[in-house]
């Protein structure tokens, strides 16, 4: 048993860390071309289109950051009410993808560790990104999973 346990830390140790651990902006953005249709590409941001929503890749390879991000709606055009209802919703029905606000509109955000992003991660943000999107004004829901917390 305790050899057993030696070899798993070891190859653990070996192989461990090259999971997620190599992520970087190339492969990023070959990885979400496979899934969205690139509109643009500018130094460190790639303009997507899927299914209709446009949505941006920033990344900051020397603070090891990334973002994916799809404008929603003018800040202006949101009532007060709505907005506890997007707190809320960043709480129990937007799982890794949040809404935000900058610069006068709402958007729909996932932020991340690069090197540390899993390719499965980064097609599941994308997905959550849109929805966000396609699901303001409706269910605020960024997947089909919503956490049961008994406010929405």
């Amino acid at each position: 048993m305790r050899n057993l346990t030696l070899v798993l830390v070891f190859v653990s140790l070996i192989f461990g860390p090259l999971s997620g651990q190599d992520m970087d902006f190339k492969t990023l953005k070959l990885a979400l071309a496979q899934r969205a249709v690139v509109v643009e590409e500018q130094n460190n941001m790639v303009e997507y289109e899927l299914d209709g929503v446009h949505i941006y890749l920033v990344t900051d390879e020397s603070a090891n950051r990334m973002r994916l991000m799809a404008g929603v709606v003018e800040q202006s055009k949101i009532e007060a009410d709505e907005m506890v209802t997007l707190m809320q919703a960043n709480f129990d029905k937007a799982l890794d993808a949040k809404y935000a606000l900058s610069k006068g509109v709402l958007w729909s955000v996932f932020a991340h560790p690069l090197k540390e992003l899993e390719k499965e991660q980064i097609v599941d943000a994308l997905y959550q990104v849109k929805n966000l999107v396609n699901n303001y004004g409706t269910t605020y829901t960024s997947t089909d999973f919503i956490f049961n917390t008994g406010e929405n």
